[in-house]
């Protein structure tokens, strides 16, 4: 397979990186969420064969097996980054690992190009949902200038990739703010199954809104 020129820091091409790149997911066990044609699993990646990557799916959540041949999105990251790439089922070996095809690309979808407050937990950080009148606050996981995670239970609120959410960021002692988050990736609450942590980014956004939501961050940096 001939190397694919490197089209950007947010995404990997070259056979060899990608290879690089899986083996590292799959030796720091970070979970991974595979989706395609109605079917979602969670589990983990183990190290990759020659056919392409392994994934082990969770099988006490009751995961139905898949079709060979489907075209999956597999989700998941790091501590600093998350990542995808679309991938075709390949087979299901004897052991129960899906073998998927190696990808022509894996996007960091979540560049953290700004420092993240983790607010979990942190009384007067929350997300309000204008389109859902009525609804409950979200708790916010961290907050950056560009963006921000939200905490839903998926059995009430389930949000897609690169879906546009309106609502309103409540920060400490402040005005709410107008805000349109766009979800870029999604993944489990560490140690409550029934929590969902969306990494979203700001869009559309207004240069006073920016202002205010940079002074505050650099004010409550300060005195935290």
């Amino acid at each position: 397979m001939s190397s694919t020129p490197d089209v950007g820091s947010l995404w990997l091409t070259r056979p060899g990186d990608i290879a690089t790149h899986l083996a590292c997911a799959a030796a720091e066990r970070r979970p991974v969420t595979l989706s395609g044609a109605g079917v979602t699993a969670h589990g983990l990646f183990t190290h990759p064969d020659r056919s392409g990557p392994l994934f082990v799916p969770d099988t006490s959540r009751g995961v139905p097996l898949p079709r060979v041949g489907i075209t999956v999105k597999a989700e998941y990251f790091a501590r600093t980054d998350a990542f995808s790439f679309f991938s075709r089922l390949v087979s299901v070996d004897e052991n129960g690992r899906w073998v998927l095809q190696s990808p022509l690309a894996v996007e960091r979808c979540d560049r953290r190009t700004t420092t993240r407050h983790v607010v979990v937990g942190v009384s007067g950080f929350c997300f309000r949902l204008t389109t859902l009148p009525g609804q409950p606050l979200l708790g916010l996981y961290d907050v950056s200038e560009l963006g921000a995670a939200i905490v839903a239970d998926p059995r009430r609120h389930i949000f897609h990739f690169e879906e546009r959410v309106a609502g309103q960021l409540h920060l400490p002692g402040e005005v709410p703010l107008e805000v349109t988050l766009q979800i870029r990736h999604a993944r489990d609450f560490p140690r409550q199954a029934n929590l969902r942590i969306y990494g979203t980014q700001f869009v559309d956004v207004l240069p006073e809104t920016e202002s205010a939501l940079r002074d505050f961050l650099r004010h409550w940096r300060r005195t935290t």
